[in-house]
């Protein structure tokens, strides 16, 4: 009987998606996965050149969305991917090769005046990505923004930190949740990346290239910038942090994007980080909890100073503080 325990027939698969549009490349060698179901294979042509095929499991990752997406943001101009082939029907793409690095692994090792010009530069791209056509996207509506902060109740607090709440404080949550839903929603929606931050971008000639932006939506103009500026990942200074709010305040005012004064745009900014907070720890949690992937554990700790930031700076928040109060994560050694 053959030995089937190491078998990978998505691999296969991948293989010969590359060999039917690609014969030159060699053998696909592992390149990187993510949180989600899809994976990412390298191969390489004789001549030295590279080539990422992206494996998405029709049946859990869909193309539709990717292409959609990467279609309006080709459009518009924006540094994404070139494909070149793909199987809509097996779940394979065929893509340029960015490289390994991305913001979070270049600016680990890059000088402070690198890091902060890098930080502008990515900054600098949130303008013309909230301006690329929303036509027939999801919207961010009260329903998926409720579900999401949702994971921290199920998976943080239940799960995690094993909490149980008062029947007062669950109305307080449930009231708190419908208030930041409500906020969120009445907020002029723009086209929203949504994983907009420093694993998302990498380094390609004098730009930063967008990846990983099947989950776009229109949503709330500030929210890639909270997904840039408050990192779960890096801890970018403070002064660094309003700089670059007070520079995307005014490129969306100059362009039409907001008429919001820089008090009431921080303001808003405050509740979408935590809308957003909420959501990745609950995220994390169910990544080593359902998933196995611990590591994301280590990343909770400064997600969680991402959202203390962003109550202490909008005075309707406030309520929030006292109802998650010893839920603070371990830090782990």
């Amino acid at each position: 009987m053959a030995d089937t325990a190491h078998t990978d027939p998505r691999r296969d698969q991948a293989q010969a998606f590359l060999h039917r549009h690609a014969p030159d490349f060699g053998a696909l060698t592992a390149a990187s996965s993510d949180a989600s179901n899809r994976r990412y294979w390298r191969a390489a042509s004789p001549e030295g050149r590279s080539r990422i095929v992206m494996d998405s499991p029709p049946d859990r990752e869909p193309l539709d969305a990717f292409l959609d997406v990467h279609a309006r943001l080709q459009a518009a101009d924006l540094p994404v991917p070139r494909i070149h082939a793909r199987d809509i029907a097996q779940g394979f793409l065929l893509l340029d090769d960015l490289g390994t690095d991305t913001l979070f692994s270049w600016q680990a090792r890059a000088d402070q005046p690198a890091r902060a010009e890098a930080l502008a530069a990515c900054r600098a791209q949130l303008v013309p990505l909230a301006q690329v056509d929303t036509h027939g996207l999801p919207a961010f509506d009260s329903q998926r923004l409720t579900s999401e902060m949702q994971l921290f109740d199920q998976w943080y607090r239940g799960r995690l930190k094993a909490v149980d709440w008062s029947e007062r404080q669950r109305r307080q949550w449930d009231e708190m949740t419908d208030a930041i839903a409500q906020r969120l929603t009445g907020m002029e929606p723009v086209f929203v990346h949504r994983d907009y931050h420093s694993r998302n971008l990498m380094p390609v000639d004098d730009t930063w290239a967008i990846i990983d932006f099947q989950d776009a939506v229109a949503g709330p103009l500030p929210y890639d910038l909270v997904s840039l500026l408050r990192d779960s990942y890096i801890d970018w200074p403070a002064e660094w942090i309003e700089r670059e709010i007070d520079a995307f305040w005014q490129a969306a005012t100059t362009s039409g994007l907001t008429t919001a004064s820089r008090k009431a745009f921080t303001e808003d900014l405050a509740w979408v980080a935590v809308q957003r907070h909420l959501k990745v720890l609950g995220i994390f949690a169910r990544l080593s909890l359902r998933d196995g992937k611990h590591g994301y554990l280590d990343d909770l700790p400064l997600t969680w100073r991402h959202l203390q930031w962003a109550i202490d700076r909008a005075p309707g928040l406030e309520p929030l503080r006292p109802l998650i109060a010893g839920l603070e994560p371990e830090v782990r050694k």
